[in-house]
């Protein structure tokens, strides 16, 4: 935790234009991570901003709002330094991380993800806590240790990511509540948070879990239920329902124009008993289909080229060698 803690401190010292970069889609443990992390270098003396590539999830928007905070959408290339947070690699930025990855900028590493060997070779600074169960936790943790004290507002925006990525507390480790001791005591408004990660009374969103639901294909290996479905939007939430009616596992995936898109949720009581990480499966996915994936061991996404179908073939065969390698 000194290594990056005094990477920050170099970089905010170095005066070079530094922009905190996270992933396409940016969930509320994203933003959070992004805008609290760039104002607290800000406030340091730094030359910062936060930004996402591509967009933001709804319900990040919802957030930044609230506390009437903005991220930038694509930055224009014209800074010194990128701090990927909650960010494995270039292909979770899309088409900005290929104009990224190409302009040569400099990049630093600060997440919470499966290790990536590429991003460890290439960036600048490199630092992965897959232990750690949120962005928004490692970056409380690292503020700590350069003893720097957030505002309630702030602490507030990192509990909602710390809420939000663990699924409720759902996925929470011991240390995570340390951590949330720490943001209510700096004045984090535990209610303010819950209230705005509510699931929105959003029609389309209701009629897209059916859907899923409808869709649905089970199949057992080795004694597991693996669910499938198709859905054009809402896959992670649509496969987390799926998973707490009742599946050990479940993908739900859309595709387009000859690419596809997955997203895969397992219970908690599947991966202590298998050990199957969900976040190596999709990584090792986004290999094989020239794509990208990664994630956490229980929830994790995977992008790239070819049919929806072909990629449940693969999934399945993955995991009938990993179920009855566990036995």
């Amino acid at each position: 935790m000194k290594d990056v803690a005094d990477f920050l401190t170099q970089a905010v010292r170095s005066g070079q234009r530094i922009v905190i970069l996270c992933h396409r889609n940016a969930d509320p443990d994203a933003v959070a991570s992004a805008v609290v992390l760039a104002e607290v270098m800000s406030s340091l003396g730094a030359q910062v901003k936060a930004a996402t590539a591509d967009d933001l999830a709804a319900i990040s928007e919802v957030v930044l709002n609230s506390f009437n905070r903005k991220v930038e959408v694509n930055p224009e290339l014209d800074f010194d330094l990128a701090i990927f947070v909650d960010t494995s690699s270039f292909g979770h930025l899309g088409e900005f991380g290929k104009k990224l990855r190409d302009s040569g900028i400099a990049f630093a590493v600060i997440d919470h993800h499966r290790p990536v060997e590429e991003m460890r070779q290439l960036a600048k600074f490199y630092y992965v806590r897959e232990d750690i169960t949120s962005e928004s936790e490692l970056i409380y943790r690292i503020l700590v240790e350069m003893g720097l004290k957030l505002t309630p507002e702030q602490a507030t925006l990192l509990l909602v990511g710390v809420i939000s990525d663990t699924g409720h507390f759902r996925f929470a480790s011991p240390e995570t509540f340390t951590v949330v001791e720490g943001l209510l005591k700096a004045g984090a408004d535990y209610n303010r948070a819950l209230e705005l990660l509510k699931p929105p009374d959003d029609l389309s969103r209701r009629v897209a879990m059916l859907k899923a639901a409808g869709r649905s294909e089970l199949q057992r290996i080795n004694g597991r239920l693996i669910v499938f479905s198709d859905l054009g939007s809402f896959e992670g939430d649509a496969a987390g329902m799926l998973v707490r009616i009742g599946a050990d596992v479940a993908f739900v995936g859309s595709e387009e124009k000859g690419e596809f898109r997955v997203s895969g949720r397992a219970s908690p009581e599947f991966l202590k008993e298998t050990g199957i990480h969900l976040g190596e499966m999709m990584e090792e996915l986004g290999k094989q289909f020239n794509g990208s994936g990664g994630g956490h061991a229980g929830a994790a996404s995977v992008s790239g080229k070819g049919s929806f179908e072909e990629v449940k073939k693969q999934i399945v065969k993955m995991l009938q060698r990993r179920l009855f390698k566990a036995g």
